[in-house]
């Protein structure tokens, strides 16, 4: 493990004004970048890697949406796999595991639970809306209106490998790597090691509404981008692990715009995204729109079934990662 090589002579007045000016930069306990940096850093690399590049790479082509969509994601998981596995081994010094990717049977069985309480939750969605008299469905197994959509199932297999792509690789990002960095860097004499985590999930919820920010229409709707990534991270939290937040992530963002057709309430959704299920609304705003009464209950909704599910398989509800580096786990 390289380690950045600063003097340690404490009787050298210059080498202790190197070490003063290098301090709010460098932890010299830990022989790494003190949290911010971490974070900042692979958060810009990140989004060189999966905003910049894509568009210069992407920006003229003609591909339909669906296939511009994957294509898209499938550079920016692998930008993101890069940067992780370069953070942790160079600039974190920890485990890849320790990002909540302990893959194994138990993984496997609480992703697959978070798919099934997302399709659950959002079914009940469109038929609120449905018996409401909110809307009505206006195609079946419609493959989008765009002159250049590919027959239904070809389009909604691209998004069902797409969505997959986006849950993994925004739940590595920011909770795994962002959240746990966070953590870290607010646990001092002044904070808990539970205030320090849900420090740490405040933050990288409100790094992951500021990414969404192009899909919020309002100050509302961009609070529940943040409140998904509180969602999100409490599951993460709860857990230690990325199983169920993954699988939360991927089944919400296919049922919401691909099966369940949620998002067709935005108009521009319709040329984009195949649906099996279509409606088109025209109930009240506050309740129909993506950041809705009738969504913000299914959030809610959410969080109760995840909390009653890890209730149950875990045997408690706790903070189940520690804001306390192990120095050396690598």
């Amino acid at each position: 493990m390289s380690k950045l090589n600063i003097p340690r002579d404490a009787d050298d007045p210059s080498q202790q004004a190197i070490r003063t000016l290098l301090a709010p930069f460098w932890n010299y306990t830990e022989h790494r970048p003190r949290a911010l940096w971490r974070i900042l850093g692979a958060f810009v690399l990140v989004a060189i890697g999966s905003q910049l590049l894509p568009s210069v790479l992407f920006g003229n082509s003609n591909l339909p949406p669906s296939l511009l969509g994957l294509a898209q994601n499938i550079f920016t998981v692998v930008t993101v796999l890069l940067v992780v596995i370069i953070w942790a081994r160079f600039v974190d010094h920890r485990r890849l595991t320790a990002y909540g990717l302990k893959v194994g049977p138990d993984w496997i069985r609480d992703a697959s639970v978070g798919i099934v309480i997302a399709f659950i939750a959002w079914g009940l969605a469109l038929a609120v809306h449905l018996t409401t008299g909110w809307a009505h469905i206006s195609a079946v197994l419609s493959p989008g209106t765009a002159e250049n959509a590919l027959p239904f199932i070809i389009a909604l297999a691209a998004f069902v490998v797409q969505f997959l792509l986006v849950g993994i690789w925004e739940e590595i990002l920011f909770r795994g790597l962002m959240l746990t960095n966070a953590a870290e860097g607010f646990h001092t004499r002044w904070l808990s090691e539970r205030g320090a985590v849900l420090a740490g999930l405040a933050v990288s919820s409100l790094l992951f509404g500021v990414v969404h920010v192009d899909q919020a229409t309002s100050l509302p709707a961009l609070g529940f981008w943040v409140l998904m990534g509180m969602v999100l991270g409490s599951t993460y939290i709860i857990t230690d692990s990325l199983a169920l937040p993954i699988g939360l992530h991927f089944a919400t963002n296919l049922a919401f715009n691909n099966v369940y057709g949620l998002s067709n309430v935005r108009p521009e959704t319709a040329e984009v995204a195949a649906a099996v299920l279509r409606p088109e609304f025209t109930g009240p705003a506050r309740f129909v729109g993506v950041s809705g009464l009738v969504n913000i209950g299914v959030v809610v909704l959410i969080v109760g079934l995840s909390i009653g599910y890890v209730a149950v398989q875990y045997g408690s509800i706790r903070v189940r990662i520690s804001p306390v580096y192990a120095i050396g786990s690598t």
